[in-house]
């Protein structure tokens, strides 16, 4: 794994992520106008541009440290900003005319526990299939050298918009590069912050709490909180309930979004244990803002022990 600092991958383009084609309300740009340059959760992620072929989409994150988590690894809620994109574009790209597409359910099911070994994993997605509502499709992740990291399967809804959406894409975003992030934490830190990042999950009696502080990089294109933003903040929540005496690890997440997450306010993701066993830990995770409505509800399933094989 190499830390790359504000290089972006050599394919990397505004005009092939998904920010645009996450937008839950569209904000037209006049056509042939760029938008201002900004961070996105894709580059911060250091996702590549989108590839299609008659398979489907295909999406590759770059390895490094700014997936690890608290203890040094990679967390399997890293994946979610790869997982959605891939698969939300997969469905974007079968709406109906004059419409977008926003994440309604998104799992993800672990076949490749992390550390993961070369320099980039790549998301694959096809559609499954859909109806007048909105599409589902699968996606599966592989290493460098083929080996299946993870598979996710995602809905999407498709929402009306004024215009068209061909009109709304022309005014294509530009990505200001990443910064050199050491972990997955201070990816997740605003660019104003300094060298200080964002504070870890904390107990709080027998809750499991992450704040993620208002962060204007993670925009989705309608004016929202990224879906795989919260996807991994819903993981780290559960970090805080880890019994230290039996090592675990996550081997599933399950994710409802239920509104929107305002762009302009802090979220908080809150866990709570459900099932404590001898081989299995499963959680169930909300985020919120300041009103405490959910926007995500998320249940998370996490091996105990070491597996021996």
């Amino acid at each position: 794994m190499t830390e790359t600092g504000t290089s972006l991958p050599a394919d990397a383009s505004a005009g092939g992520l998904v920010p645009a084609a996450r937008a839950e309300s569209a904000q037209l740009a006049p056509v042939g106008v760029a938008l201002p340059a900004r961070e996105y959760a894709e580059s911060r992620f250091r996702l590549s541009q989108v590839i299609r072929d008659e398979r489907g989409v295909r999406v590759t994150m770059q390895l490094g440290p700014w997936l690890d988590g608290p203890d040094g690894v990679a967390t399997i809620g890293s994946l979610g900003v790869l997982v959605d994109s891939a698969i939300g574009m997969e469905v974007y790209d079968a709406r109906p005319e004059n419409s977008h597409s926003v994440t309604a359910e998104l799992s993800v099911d672990v076949v490749g526990p992390p550390p993961w070994s070369g320099g980039l994993l790549t998301a694959s997605a096809e559609l499954l299939g859909r109806d007048p509502a909105g599409g589902t499709a699968r996606c599966e992740v592989r290493d460098d050298a083929g080996r299946l990291i993870a598979v996710g399967i995602g809905r999407c809804r498709f929402v009306s918009i004024p215009g068209t959406a061909a009109g709304y894409l022309d005014g294509e975003p530009q990505m200001l590069p990443p910064a050199a992030h050491h972990s997955l934490l201070a990816a997740l830190t605003r660019a104003d912050a300094g060298d200080a990042a964002i504070a870890g999950p904390v107990r709080d009696g027998d809750l499991g709490r992450f704040l993620l502080p208002a962060n204007p990089a993670f925009e989705n294109g309608g004016g929202t909180v990224h879906g795989g933003i919260l996807f991994c903040a819903a993981e780290l929540a559960t970090e805080a309930l880890a019994d230290p005496a039996v090592p675990e690890r996550t081997t599933a997440i399950r994710v409802n979004y239920l509104r929107p997450a305002d762009l302009a306010a802090e979220v908080t993701a809150t866990a709570e244990l459900v099932h404590r066993g001898r081989t299995v830990s499963l959680y169930r995770v909300t985020t919120a803002g300041p009103s405490g409505k959910p926007a995500t509800l998320a249940t998370i399933t996490r091996e105990r022990g070491t597996p021996v094989f």
